[in-house]
């Protein structure tokens, strides 16, 4: 292949980005170009030392392999050369040999973004077919660009990436995530800025500046329905707390009418660089970049794949998302007995645990096989002893027919994960009655709504989504808690307000249920 580095890129008010591009030299027509722009250093995608670091965190990458040349989240110039693609990746705005002042998914570098793709089409060696891919920031990139609509932009691949900064990144139910983002910030962000210039923002100062949604945030927000080129989406189970819902939610929401979404539940790097993926992206693009008649067209929309232990599911396809066929089930809390029925209890309830190292957990046995995929909800009805404030974190667990938990790989590779989590901080209770649905609460976040010591008050908790698999004797179990479940590796809320006891409350005046999403078999107690 033919090896350019350090490309000098005009930016519309004369700054020069740096890129690295990648193409053959057995091809005498020019070919279509796969690009990414990335935050961390187009020359930076096997640095021992970075990895080493993340690991020491608890990171684990899997089984991921990889040419040299290739960046870190980026697609593999090697295969992708060796196919008959350009590979091009640019380092954003103020970020290592960029120049200009760097900043966080700015209106700036979706602008960059759209310069970037317009001259590498009117190349020589570039056909004019320009697709987008990777993962992560180089995802949640193309959601921002992609809504421009560059004219030469024909197909972008986010493979999961968030579409929400304040609440899938910065904000978890408003809470403020304490543990991956200060230490994304100092260590990726910071160490890799362009000494030459400073920072258009200081990011964790503009977080802490802006603990609502407000216009700051919505600075960063995506008009995700003026997307309107084939695009496919990858989300994944595991990932929850950081690019699951943003992924779902702009799979959704963009207005492309071609459109496809690939689930999984492992390691997202591992996934991303795999045999399946990868042959997977190379149809999607070969039928949108080079124009092949390869049956992509035909792909059924929907790939699911349904866990039942760690590393162990199937896979089926799907026609739409939400499923069709999902049927959206209410499980009541009983806080006498900590279980969940399929009717409301008559009496009333209540449940107390410490506010900060206890937990309240509510569990089901199935008396056959279910599966459950989808997005979920919990309502409930709570109050604190002391304060004016509660955060509960929701999450829920699989127990196998001997009472065994059942783990499922999570957030950065971390082993022993649970089905699905959400959060919420009850002073942000208040949802939007245009986005809200009843399956998934929409909290607007732009105001608090404090409560009083003992004060009863209802509160939805958005549970993202996932899909698994119940056998026959296995248990669902709802725990709800004032803390962080487990120790997930760089991802923390420790700015929590939980003082004094939370109480649950159920049954009579109390409608608190779990709405779990139905798609296989029949729920009833055994």
């Amino acid at each position: 292949m033919i090896i350019e580095r350090d490309i000098r890129l005009p930016a519309c008010d004369g700054v020069f980005l740096s890129a690295n591009l990648f193409r053959p030299t057995t091809s005498s027509k020019p070919v279509p170009v796969i690009m990414s722009v990335t935050p961390y250093g187009k020359d930076k995608g096997r640095d021992r030392l970075i990895k080493f670091l993340m690991r020491l965190t608890g990171v684990r990458f899997g089984n991921v392999h990889v040419s040299r040349l290739t960046g870190f989240e980026a697609p593999d110039p090697l295969y992708w050369v060796a196919n008959g693609y350009a590979v091009m990746q640019t380092d954003v705005r103020g970020m290592h040999k960029s120049q200009g002042h760097a900043g966080v998914l700015t209106n700036q570098d979706a602008e960059d973004y759209y310069d970037i793709i317009e001259w590498a089409a009117t190349q020589p060696w570039c056909d004019g077919r320009v697709g987008l891919c990777g993962v992560s920031y180089l995802a949640m990139s193309q959601w921002r660009v992609a809504a421009l609509r560059p004219p030469h932009l024909k197909a972008i691949i986010p493979w999961e990436g968030a579409s929400d900064l304040y609440r899938e990144f910065a904000f978890q139910g408003g809470i403020p995530e304490t543990g991956f983002i200060p230490i994304w910030w100092r260590k990726r962000m910071r160490a890799g800025r362009n000494k030459r210039f400073d920072f258009a923002e200081d990011f964790l100062v503009e977080v802490a500046r802006h603990p609502l949604e407000d216009p700051y945030w919505r600075s960063k927000e995506t008009a995700l329905e003026r997307i309107d080129v084939p695009a496919l989406v990858c989300a994944s189970w595991s990932d929850q707390g950081l690019h699951t819902r943003g992924s779902i939610e702009g799979f959704c929401r963009i207005g492309s009418t071609e459109k496809w979404l690939y689930t999984h539940g492992r390691k997202k790097w591992e996934v991303y660089y795999g045999l399946d993926a990868v042959e997977m992206q190379k149809r999607f693009f070969d039928c949108y970049l080079k124009g092949q008649d390869n049956g992509w067209r035909a792909t059924p929309r929907v790939r699911v794949e349904v866990r039942q232990a760690y590393y162990k599911h199937t896979v089926r396809h799907e026609s739409q998302w939400p499923l069709p066929e999902t049927q959206f089930t209410p499980l009541y809390l009983d806080a006498a007995k900590c279980t969940l029925c399929d009717t409301p209890p008559a009496s009333e309830a209540h449940f107390a645990y410490d506010a900060n190292h206890g937990q309240a957990a509510f569990s089901i046995r199935f008396p056959e096989s279910i599966e459950l995929t989808g997005e979920a909800k919990l309502r409930v009805w709570v109050s604190t002893s002391v304060g004016d404030d509660l955060d509960l974190f929701v999450v829920l667990k699989k127990f196998d027919n001997r009472g065994r938990e059942v783990f499922f790989s999570g957030y950065n590779g971390y082993k022993k994960d649970s089905v699905a989590k959400g959060w919420l901080r009850v002073s942000h209770r208040a949802l939007d009655p245009l986005l809200n649905r009843p399956s998934r609460p929409y909290h607007l976040h732009d105001r608090l709504e404090k409560v009083s010591a003992n004060e009863i008050v209802p509160a939805e908790v958005e549970i993202l989504s996932s899909s698994t698999w119940f056998e026959t004797g296995s248990r669902l179990m709802v725990v709800i808690l004032g803390r962080d479940a487990a120790r997930y590796p760089a991802f923390r809320h420790s700015h929590r307000i939980n003082r004094g006891e939370h109480t649950i409350h159920s049954g009579g005046r109390f409608d608190s249920y779990l709405l779990v999403p139905l798609v296989r078999g029949a729920i009833r107690p055994l």
